[in-house]
Parts: structure tokens; C-alpha cells; sequence
């Protein structure tokens, strides 16, 4: 990986053992383990690189850091970045107040260390999501729906934030089209 980039990637993610902890999805591929082949390898790091960058940049932008201890979308409204308790947390309820469907790849964000945003990655988005999204909505929370962002592989990218703690955000670039024009 880049210099640079390790640099400004351990700002916004904490390492282990001197190595970046990537979201889900980012990290790049281990070549021995990965099955892939060397043509196949390549574009996956290729890939992970362009993510990584993406993702680094978006955060930079938004003046965010990722945080271990998000849980919800009720952690965007708590004044301290701490986990819901299980019975507590909707991600963990069930029936159609559940969350977890559209909360797929989430990653959680903190601006001067309050819970800030959420940012998930679902394969799809059902009319249910969009109520259920609808819902922490009149809560005071604001959503965006973009492409892809950095996750790619036919997702689509949601953002909920909290808007007094960050009044606006955009979607993070496709990395899979950063890649391909980046040629």
C-alpha cells in the first residue's frame, strides 16, 4: 500500500498489529489464500486500492472516522458512541421494524467523537427498507441513496447521518468506475 495512503487510512480506521483494519470488502486480497489467480489477483488489489482511496478520501471529505462500537441507527442519535444494549437495538428486533436487511456492509462514522453517520452497502432495497428508512426519518435523521460508492459488486450505497452534526454528504464514488477510467 502507499505510504500516503496508510497514513491517512490510520486516521480514519484503526490498525491491529500494524496493519489497517479495512471495512468488509476493502481489504486487499491475500494472494496465497485468496484462490485467485495472478491475472485475478491483480485486478482484485487494483480494486482494493482504488476502494481504499475512495473510501479514505469520503471520509477526509466529511471529516468522519469509523467507529467500532455503531450498532443501529439509533447510535446516530446518542451523544456518546456506545452500542445499544440487545434488547434495545433495532438492528436486532424483529419483524418490520428490523433494520439488518438495508444495513448490509455497514460501516459507522464519528465526527469530534459523536456518533455522526451510517453507511451500508445492501444488494437490494425493498419497498419495507425504504419505510423502515423512512421511519428513522421523522426521527430527525436524513438518508441518501447512491451507486455503488466504494463497495461495489452490484450494491447499492446508503448514507444516514445525523444533520447537526454533518449538514450534508455526497455518495462516494464507484470504485469499480474510478478503476476502469483510471486505465
Amino acid at each position: 500500500m502507499n505510504r500516503d495512503l496508510e497514513i491517512r487510512a490510520s486516521k480514519i480506521f484503526k490498525k491491529q498489529q500494524g496493519e489497517i483494519l479495512w471495512p468488509y470488502g476493502l481489504a486487499t486480497p491475500n494472494r496465497r489464500r485468496s484462490g485467485l489467480n495472478e491475472d485475478q489477483y491483480k485486478g482484485a488489489a487494483a480494486r482494493a486500492r482504488v476502494a481504499q482511496l475512495v473510501i479514505v478520501e469520503w471520509a477526509e471529505d466529511h471529516g468522519l472516522r469509523s467507529s467500532e462500537s455503531g450498532c443501529c441507527p439509533r447510535w446516530l442519535l446518542r451523544n456518546a458512541s456506545r452500542q445499544c444494549e440487545l434488547d434495545v437495538c433495532e438492528k436486532y428486533g424483529s419483524g418490520p421494524r428490523n433494520d439488518e436487511r438495508w444495513l448490509d456492509h455497514p460501516i459507522f462514522w464519528l465526527k469530534d467523537g459523536l456518533p455522526t453517520a451510517i453507511t451500508s452497502s445492501p444488494y437490494s432495497v425493498s419497498e419495507d427498507d425504504r419505510s423502515r428508512i423512512e421511519q428513522w426519518q421523522e426521527s430527525g435523521l436524513v438518508a441518501a441513496f447512491g451507486g455503488p460508492g466504494w463497495y461495489g459488486y452490484g450494491t447499492t450505497q446508503i448514507i444516514m447521518w445525523h444533520s447537526e452534526r454533518l449538514a450534508s454528504v455526497y455518495p462516494a464514488e464507484d470504485a469499480d468506475r474510478l478503476l476502469r477510467y483510471s486505465k
